[in-house]
């Protein structure tokens, strides 16, 4: 007797989990129907079933069922704004009951990355529109989705600066950078925003200081940190720290600019002055050498110059005619460097002024009616 109420038993046991699993077969049978809206609640049922709640696949086509009707243009309304967060719920319960190797947590990672792709097309859309904030929560969503993947990261990272939002791009930018994510452009952007948002020189410094540790040949850093070096009264240490690049690596162009550039800010014009032919030497098309030694040139001219506009009639007679002749001399010697920083950067808007004042001063109307058309 006891032997026949078992099998009862049994039997009505096996016919309950059928029961069940026969829910998450119609839900996967609705699915590739195409009916979304029986195959969720099929679904759904099966989540909730202690005896199909802790299967993978019952996780799985959850995910494949709610991620289906994004976008579809009958079961879509069915979605809202928490719709990829189920969808990505339900995927990292498929592998946590499934293992990595299990039938369905295999076809994860490919279902993840299409997510990711939605959810980023969805953050794209808020972008274009200009809602920041919606954009900005969609990245968020994105990177949460796909970890290693650094596009939605520096897309938030714009976003929030278009939003005014510095201090939240910092943020990002930092993120990017644990990420891996270290190009000179990274630092160059998190610079800019920490000198918006008044950081402190300490924490700027250490910004600059990290990002030319990734990139030494960096022409904006070392300038930037140059100029918070003489801010600080800290020159004499920009400079030695700049002579021991030099002395590590002589053929490198953009370190003698720099220099340069630092000896014209102590006021030792000569000093600077063979440092950029240094830099030319090392590299004939260093546009900022070029452009800089045209505009040493150019000023002592403007200089010379200028004395001799603010002469009285009388001593301008005298000594005038004799100065601005002199200032010439200068003009010309900055024609060439611009003209060859004009060809290396033909676009460079600076350096076709400059030309068009130096043409203008030496008299050659028409090469500077020629390139002030260009320029307009």
């Amino acid at each position: 007797m006891k032997k026949v109420l078992l099998t009862a038993l049994v039997a009505g046991t096996i016919s309950v989990a059928s029961a069940q699993n026969s829910a998450v077969n119609s839900a996967v049978l609705n699915h590739k129907n195409g009916t979304l809206d029986k195959a969720l609640a099929d679904i759904e049922k099966a989540t909730e079933h202690k005896k199909t709640k802790d299967k993978a696949k019952t996780w799985f086509y959850r995910g494949v069922i709610y991620q289906d009707m994004i976008g579809n243009p009958i079961y879509g309304k069915l979605t809202d704004e928490n719709t990829p967060l189920v969808i990505l719920e339900s995927f990292d319960k498929t592998v946590e009951l499934d293992g990595q190797n299990g039938e369905f947590a295999k076809q994860v990672p490919e279902r993840k990355q299409m997510l990711y792709g939605q959810v980023l097309n969805q953050a794209v859309e808020f972008h274009n529109s200009q809602d920041w904030a919606n954009a900005i929560e969609k990245y968020e969503l994105a990177h949460k989705i796909s970890p290693e993947d650094t596009t939605a990261v520096l897309y938030a990272a714009y976003a929030s600066t278009a939003d005014n939002k510095y201090d939240q791009a910092i943020g990002f930018y930092d993120e990017l950078l644990k990420m891996g994510h270290k190009t000179e452009d990274v630092y160059k952007a998190k610079i800019q925003l920490q000198q918006a948002t008044e950081a402190s020189d300490d924490a700027i410094l250490a910004t600059l200081a990290e990002g030319l540790k990734e990139h030494p040949n960096s022409v904006y850093m070392m300038q930037e940190e140059l100029k918070y070096y003489l801010k600080n009264d800290r020159a004499d240490e920009a400079m030695a720290k700049l002579d021991k690049a030099i002395e590590a690596d002589p053929k490198n162009a953009s370190l003698y600019a720099v220099k340069g550039n630092l000896l014209e800010r102590k006021k030792d014009l000569d000093g600077a002055r063979e440092v950029y032919k240094k830099a030319i030497e090392a590299d004939p098309n260093n546009f900022d050498a070029y452009y800089n030694l045209g505009v040493l040139e150019y000023n002592r001219g403007a200089e010379i110059n200028n004395k001799a506009a603010k002469m009285d009639y009388a001593t301008y007679q005298k000594k005038g005619k004799a100065l601005e002749a002199e200032a010439k001399k200068y003009y010309q010697a900055a024609m060439p460097y611009f003209e060859k920083a004009h060809q290396i950067q033909p676009e460079d808007k600076a350096t076709m002024q400059n030309l068009i004042n130096v043409y203008t001063r030496l008299g050659r109307k028409a090469d500077a009616e020629k390139l002030s058309a260009k320029l307009n």
